[in-house]
């Protein structure tokens, strides 16, 4: 289409109409009510690389600027709603697109032939950097994650390690020997029980295998495996159960991660000593297990965040934020909870819920 043409078809618009329209900083279109292009301002052409002679005179259905979800669903929009608001493409004359946040309103009172007009700002550098952003943040996870994993792994692979290198001797008693094997094996079994439980911390809707579990049996293999802790032996542990065995059903040593986890972020709270007192009772439909320890609690903003992926909040610098984030979990898939109750300097109290299931034989 000519300029001329293009002069003709804008013409029927108030000049002071388009002026205002031309002061935008952002795109401005101005339609008829068949949806034929009438007007479109400078900063069209300038953000978009299409002439008005391009477009004037054009039917949104048919111009290429606009992407194909648009064109097919704003005249409904005008005729249905009187307006349309959202986030779309335009297409550029060399295929590349743009993301434009966008504006359509049907004039109440239309100006002349102006019926519908649509204001567009481009967004695409604000969307290129917060994809930028998201990515950085994902990377920053990934390292926190892996940091993570490290630190879980790092302990039975250290010790293991250890008993390995000590197995070398020719002239080691065979008591010895066989304790370092022992230890080896501990050590490896238990860095594959973190990595199948990392496994389900991405997978939380997972199966596994459901048994009567002996929550007694399962504190003390926890208690017996925090005796590594370099703060166990300063602190001195209490325990306090019903006659009645405490069963419950799931996964022996996913508890035995669940309580650990407990026990070892009680101990990194507690570098000069402490108490931690286990109680457990049998109430109508639940067992309960409560976990106290005399550390410095947890104050109400780390409340919050406590059980987040990453988050921790320890005072001692050596939590990660992922062991109280899998028991979460763990919990979660067992049809149980835990929680927190807390005073800051009077020590923290988790509490772990399981329901009450009638197990045969328990």
């Amino acid at each position: 289409m000519g300029e001329n043409n293009v002069k003709k078809k804008t013409a029927s618009l108030p000049q002071d109409f388009t002026q205002v329209l031309e002061m935008l900083p952002d795109a401005a279109y101005v339609l008829d009510d068949t949806g034929m292009i009438l007007y479109v301002n400078e900063t069209v052409s300038q953000r978009t690389g299409w002439t008005a002679a391009d477009l004037i005179g054009q039917s949104i259905i048919d111009s290429l600027l606009f992407a194909l979800p648009f064109r097919s669903t704003l005249l409904g929009a005008m005729r249905d709603h009187g307006s349309w608001q959202g986030d779309s493409e335009r297409i550029m004359p060399d295929g590349s697109l743009r993301t434009v946040r966008a504006l359509w309103q049907r004039l109440a009172h239309p100006i002349g032939s102006a019926h519908v007009v649509g204001i567009e700002h481009d967004i695409s550098e604000y969307r290129a950097r917060e994809l930028e952003f998201e990515q950085a943040r994902k990377l920053a996870k990934i390292g926190i994650l892996s940091e993570g994993i490290a630190h879980e792994l790092r302990n039975p692979l250290s010790y293991a390690l250890s008993a390995a290198q000590l197995l070398s001797d020719a002239e080691l008693p065979e008591e010895v020997r066989q304790k370092c094997i022992q230890t080896i094996t501990t050590g490896v079994k238990k860095a594959g029980l973190i990595v199948d439980n990392m496994l389900s911390l991405g997978k939380p809707k997972s199966q596994f295998a459901r048994n009567p579990v002996s929550i007694e049996r399962v504190l003390s293999e926890a208690i017996d495996a925090a005796a590594a802790h370099p703060n166990y032996s300063d602190v001195r542990f209490t325990t306090d159960f019903p006659q009645e065995p405490l069963t419950v059903s799931g996964n022996h040593d996913m508890l035995v991660q669940v309580f650990h986890n407990v026990i070892t972020n009680a101990l990194n709270e507690m570098p000069d000593g402490g108490q931690i007192g286990i109680t457990g009772n049998s109430e109508v439909d639940t067992i309960r297990v409560r976990i106290t320890d005399t550390g410095p609690g947890v104050s109400d903003e780390q409340m919050k965040h406590l059980f987040d992926p990453f988050f921790s909040a320890s005072t001692s610098g050596t939590g990660t934020g992922l062991g109280l984030t899998l028991s979460y979990y763990i919990m979660k898939e067992h049809a149980g909870s835990i929680e927190v109750e807390s005073q800051p300097g009077a020590g923290a109290t988790f509490v772990l819920t399981f329901p009450r299931v009638e197990v045969a034989g328990g």
